[in-house]
């Protein structure tokens, strides 16, 4: 299981080296692609095949996951250098908006690699969204009180 949250650099060929914990867990090789909010997804490739199987067989009676099987079977294969970096192709890097900053997630099964920047603008709308919450739940409070409820 990959948890935690890493600041890594990214060099000008475009290789960020992954967390010691997350490589041993995801072996030389690794599935890597385009995520569903803006990140790159890392993959150990017993996963991706499983998943890549599933999604198969389950497209063969579902035309309207196609776009979805579409994007997984987009995923390349990538391999880790001595030193643990993996190269992030062009256009993964063009998609996730990645520079020289990058925040690495452990989320769960898979690895996730996010512009700092984008992942940093997401926690903001994560706090001020429960910000809002929290505060909406006072406002009920009160006015409860106010109705000796």
């Amino acid at each position: 299981m990959f948890w935690g949250e890493f600041e890594h650099t990214m060099d000008d060929k475009g290789r960020v080296s992954l967390p010691i914990r997350h490589r041993e867990e995801l072996g030389t090789v690794v599935m890597i692609g385009r995520g569903t909010r803006g990140q790159i997804n890392v993959l150990p490739v017993a996963l991706w095949q499983s998943m890549a199987q599933r999604a198969q067989q389950a497209s063969q009676d579902r035309n309207d996951i196609d776009d979805t099987v579409r994007f997984l079977f987009s995923y390349n294969e990538a391999e880790l250098d001595r030193q643990g970096r993996i190269l992030i192709p062009a256009a993964l890097r063009r998609y996730a908006g990645l520079d020289t900053e990058v925040t690495i997630l452990g989320n769960g099964d898979r690895v996730e690699i996010w512009s700092r920047e984008r992942w940093q603008a997401g926690c903001e709308k994560v706090v001020a969204a429960k910000q809002a919450q929290v505060a909406g739940d006072d406002r009920v409070k009160i006015n409860a009180l106010e109705l000796n409820l």
